[in-house]
């Protein structure tokens, strides 16, 4: 969907599983959503507590909004690329790690810290933490023409939505922050 900033509502993207989407390769917006035909609340997911921000409910009624972010040149780049595969380069991943530990501390094994303090997931464990995403999660995007756009989407999106799992430019922001240190506290270091 090629869009004007302010001509277009998360609510109202079509949605796809994720490893089932066909992302453009073009710069965009992106909105990460539970799943909530398959998981009716965050806590079915296995999702630990979560700060208590109301959620944007989908127009299909079946997906509550978690996650907004950007793609500043690729779209499918940074969603294959990153988001359903490396968890170093993706803060969506690395929250998803801190809310799902508290109900299952599993979600540690395989994890180590890079020499920048970001958390890296061997092998298995970011096949693990794919397939967990494929389960729970649908994805919608926005195409943008422009840089400026896409900067511009995302603001709008995250200052009106407040999406439960972005950190930047949240009032819930410092709670996530707070739930990614204790994930990382005690982790080997991997160089």
């Amino acid at each position: 969907m090629s869009t004007q900033p302010t001509e277009v509502s998360p609510a109202d993207l079509p949605l796809s599983t994720p490893l089932q989407a066909e992302v453009f390769r073009s710069r965009g917006v992106y909105s990460w959503w539970l799943d909530t035909a398959r998981s009716p609340t965050p806590e079915a997911a296995g999702l630990g507590p979560l700060p208590g921000v109301p959620r944007l409910v989908h127009s299909s009624g079946r997906a509550e909004l978690l996650y907004v972010g950007r793609a500043r040149r690729d779209l499918h780049g940074r969603i294959a690329g990153q988001h359903l595969r490396r968890t170093r380069s993706s803060a969506l991943r690395r929250t998803l790690l801190a809310v799902l530990l508290p109900g299952d501390p599993s979600w540690r094994e395989g994890a180590s810290l890079d020499g920048r303090d970001r958390v890296v997931l061997d092998g298995e464990h970011e096949q693990r933490l794919t397939a967990w995403m494929q389960e729970h999660l649908l994805l919608g995007w926005a195409r943008c023409e422009t840089k400026d756009d896409v900067d511009a989407l995302e603001q709008r999106w995250i200052a009106a939505h407040q999406p439960v799992l972005n950190t930047e430019s949240t009032g819930h922001g410092p709670e996530l922050t707070e739930l990614k240190r204790v994930y990382r506290e005690g982790l080997p270091r991997r160089f």
